[in-house]
């Protein structure tokens, strides 16, 4: 520590001992977003990608060049307007994350809230086949990754599918996907979960408390999902999100296709979505929203104002002395001496 350092911390301690801790738990955000910054039909054959008004979500099973997970829906909320970004990636506790749909077609698919083992969707005469025990597939939503070296910053509405053209169709080439988590954050893509056999565990499953298992749903109908977060990768992979300012999903189902975009002839019995350029979305709410609680805990620039220097010294003590959440920078749920010394361990290394 150096003496400049030293004698701002003792003046503090002179002071501070006239205080006691109060507990705490970082600072507190409730936030919601009610329009995406971003809302995407992640479709081979989307010729208008970010300005669809729909986005539907289908399944090419055992279709060549085809993935199993066909359509999707990207969906992205910046989020520096309601929750400070940049504090560190570990200085965001995530208590819940809850993400809302709208469905923009009406008794097209079965409402299924419950996980449906990958080996429902293989084909009859696949000795693994199993028998699906309730109507319908779940609505379901997993983490966003990248290859060809986009990022959240760089992949956006307009940005190709892939590198390729879309004609011949090409399986697994997708530039932005659905991803499955492994315990280093490492990301496999789950679009080709059917053909590759392998199970892919969502993060969230869409519920309506307004349907029963099995029915047919409405039009307007809110499916939300309430991200999992007991897996300390996914913890980990939307704290970094929320550091950078940019929170992505990516909805995805295994409903076979059997009409409407590529689908063939007859009726579409899969989920379709509205998104945020639908001329309803504005007046009825049916733009997808967020939802988050966190705690955030600033890091050194505690004033957020660019640099690491004296005023957030003062501000994080001013901060201490009144006992506010914002100053429990240790993370252990009090303020008190131990915040000082994490605080100015941080704050001399920049």
């Amino acid at each position: 520590m150096n003496a400049r350092t030293h004698q701002l911390l003792s003046g503090f301690l002179v002071s501070s001992a006239l205080l006691g801790a109060s507990i705490a738990h970082g600072q507190s955000i409730s936030a919601n977003i009610d329009i995406p910054s971003l809302d995407r039909w992640n479709y081979p054959f989307a010729s208008t990608p970010g300005a669809e008004t729909a986005a539907p979500c289908f399944a090419a099973l055992r279709q060549t060049g085809f993935d199993d997970r066909d359509a999707q829906f990207l969906i992205g909320f910046d989020t520096s307007q309601v929750i400070p970004a940049g504090y560190g990636d570990n200085r965001y506790q995530i208590t819940s994350l809850t993400l809302s749909v709208f469905v923009s077609t009406d008794l097209r698919f079965e409402y299924d809230p419950s996980f449906d083992s990958v080996a429902t969707s293989y084909d009859l005469a696949d000795p693994d086949y199993i028998a699906d025990s309730d109507l319908g597939k779940p609505v379901e939503v997993f983490p966003v990754a990248y290859r060809n070296g986009y990022t959240d910053h760089t992949f956006a509405e307009s940005s190709p599918y892939s590198p390729f053209p879309s004609f011949p169709p090409r399986e697994g080439v997708r530039n932005a996907f659905p991803a499955l988590l492994d315990a280093n954050g490492v990301a496999t893509d789950v679009s080709r979960n059917v053909r590759q056999k392998f199970e892919a565990q969502s993060i969230g499953i869409g519920t309506s408390s307004l349907l029963q298992p099995g029915e047919l749903v409405p039009a307007g109908t809110e499916l939300t999902f309430s991200i999992n977060l007991s897996q300390s990768q996914i913890r980990e992979h939307f704290a970094n999100g929320l550091n950078a300012g940019k929170v992505r999903f990516m909805v995805s189902g295994l409903h076979p296709t059997s009409g409407g975009p590529g689908g063939g002839t007859g009726s579409a019995a899969y989920p379709t979505f509205f998104t945020k350029e639908n001329a309803l979305s504005p007046f009825n709410g049916f733009s997808p929203r967020l939802q988050v609680e966190v705690s955030a805990f600033p890091g050194a620039d505690f004033n957020a104002d660019g640099g690491v220097d004296g005023s957030d010294v003062e501000a994080f003590f001013l901060a201490w002395e009144a006992g506010e959440e914002i100053a429990d920078f240790n993370m252990d749920g009090g303020v008190e001496g131990g915040d000082i010394e994490a605080f100015f361990t941080t704050w001399e290394n920049g």
